[in-house]
């Protein structure tokens, strides 16, 4: 059986959720902007119970450590919210709750802490850090998002934020995650996609140039924003060593796309994520299939989770298993799933062309083990089964430590410091062995 935690960040987020927090009312009305063409016959929402043992239960069997993201909408205006939170600490798994915050009180975070078992961590949204371009896609404020921040410390919750890159947002990027990286603060990039209430606002789409000038160059300096975002260069060899020597159950920190991320509509609906629902690219309902089968035998997300079937650049890319592309930007482009990423700048002649870009983000892919394997409730959701495999962890953990201590008396004291011999030694020991220096 296939099982999530056997590919990239598998437990971060496997659902949107089933239980979609969009009140009843507010789906109609996206389903009637739609015109009425989602492709799908299932149009009730799942109930408490269904949400219980088609999902939850579904993803415990996939991914016993993992973790399911309610979102939306607003999760937290649903009746049943506490409910279905402290049925998914029960039965081990985490929760992530993506909310706007307009209803998170002290006495609300207290009382989710309470039901869960501290098993929780909430994604805000932050677009832009200026007032009016955050205005443009949001109705909130700034400071009322960073207000959000001294709630959580002060109650020792978790937290990271969602960032939807479009278009007009692009000339406060790098501010805003220069202040997040500040903080300390994971991030998750969202490309803004023409779904739903979005599809006549294409103009906000970025493109390739876009990618290459401002977004990739302020991503691949926060290793915090190292979960599913595409192009996405660190070495693939590095990575698989690494993750297999750690028993880290990730696979590569690209495109999540039905190998990390699987997104549940309120209806029941599967696609590979939340970007793709409420499209033509329909994965089956949970309703007539258990989710556990459908990851095993949906060919949609067994190509996904295969990658072979990569058409284009991204099919001949030295990192197509390890970044995969955009699945989501190739779909609304070109109708196409499986065509190459539209926004990707890197132009590789073959499997053998290495970007320039490969050794900082593969340094900086070191960064982000340590800070997750360090942190609730990141060491939580990704901690290996076995003791031995956790004292290899301490150990790599050392060494990395040791290494940013010694490599600077190595380059600046060499011939006092150390002899050629012992350096050798030290480069074959750490984890940047593969690495020029």
């Amino acid at each position: 059986m296939t099982r999530l935690e056997e590919t990239p960040i598998a437990r971060l987020r496997p659902l949107r959720n089933s239980i979609e927090p969009r009140p009843v009312a507010q789906r109609s009305h996206s389903l009637q902007d739609n015109n009425g063409h989602s492709g799908f016959e299932e149009k009730q929402e799942l109930s408490t119970e269904e949400a219980k043992h088609l999902v939850l239960d579904e993803v415990k069997k996939i991914c016993p450590t993992g973790a399911v993201a309610f979102s939306g909408g607003e999760f937290l205006l649903r009746k049943d919210a506490l409910e279905l939170l402290q049925y998914n600490s029960k039965s081990g798994l985490y929760s992530f709750v993506n909310t706007n915050g307009k209803c998170l009180t002290k006495n609300l975070l207290t009382e989710i802490k309470k039901a869960t078992g501290n098993k929780i961590t909430f994604g805000f949204s932050l677009n832009s850090l200026d007032d009016e371009i955050h205005g443009r896609t949001r109705q909130d404020k700034p400071e009322e998002i960073v207000n959000l921040m001294s709630l959580c410390d002060e109650e020792k919750v978790g937290y990271f934020f969602l960032l939807t890159i479009t278009k007009s947002n692009l000339s406060t990027l790098t501010k805003t995650l220069d202040f997040l990286k500040s903080q300390r603060v994971p991030l998750i990039r969202s490309p803004f996609v023409p779904r739903g209430a979005g599809k006549n606002y294409r103009e906000l789409c970025f493109d390739r140039k876009d990618m290459k000038e401002i977004i990739h160059p302020a991503l691949r300096d926060n290793y915090l924003s190292y979960i599913s975002y595409t192009p996405f260069f660190a070495a693939p060899d590095f990575m698989e060593k690494t993750w297999r020597h750690l028993g880290i159950p990730l696979a590569n920190l690209g495109c999540q796309a039905g190998r990390g991320f699987i997104g549940v509509s309120p209806e029941g609906n599967v696609a590979p994520c939340v970007h793709l629902l409420d499209t033509t690219l329909d994965c089956g309902n949970i309703r007539k299939q258990p989710l556990s089968q459908l990851l095993e035998t949906n060919p949609i997300l067994t190509a996904l989770r295969d990658g072979k079937q990569l058409k284009g650049k991204c099919g001949r890319c030295r990192y197509k298993h390890t970044c995969s592309g955009c699945r989501a930007m190739a779909y609304y482009h070109t109708g196409d799933y499986l065509s190459e990423d539209p926004t990707c700048f890197f132009e590789p002649a073959n499997e053998l062309t290495v970007s320039e870009y490969e050794e900082v983000q593969t340094r900086n892919v070191t960064k982000f083990i340590n800070f997750i394997i360090y942190r609730k409730p990141w060491n939580e959701i990704f901690r290996p089964t076995s003791l031995w495999t956790r004292l290899k962890i301490l150990l790599w953990s050392f060494r990395t430590y040791a290494y940013r201590r010694v490599r600077p008396l190595l380059r600046n004291n060499r011939d006092s410091v150390a002899t050629p011999h012992t350096r050798a030694g030290l480069k074959h020991k750490m984890p940047y062995e593969n690495i020029t220096h």
